[in-house]
């Protein structure tokens, strides 16, 4: 296993989200939308992810290697 670094691009920066930990690139951005996406629905019921740090639905994020 290999961790990770989990960030997206928001208003013209970048805003690191966190971390997972996965085989390989591919795997890692499946695990990031597991554990960081939230979609339309619960952005209107306000579940937005606390204090903003999700992958909402137009987001762009990339994950890279945690040095």
């Amino acid at each position: 296993m290999k961790d990770w670094n989990v960030r997206v691009f928001r208003e013209g920066r970048r805003v690191m989200l966190g971390q997972v930990s996965e085989r390989n690139e591919a795997l890692a951005r499946c695990a990031a939308l597991y554990k960081f996406d939230v979609g339309d629905d619960e952005l209107v019921a306000g579940e937005g992810g606390r204090d903003g740090m999700a992958i909402r639905p137009d987001d762009d994020f990339e994950v890279f290697p945690a040095n």
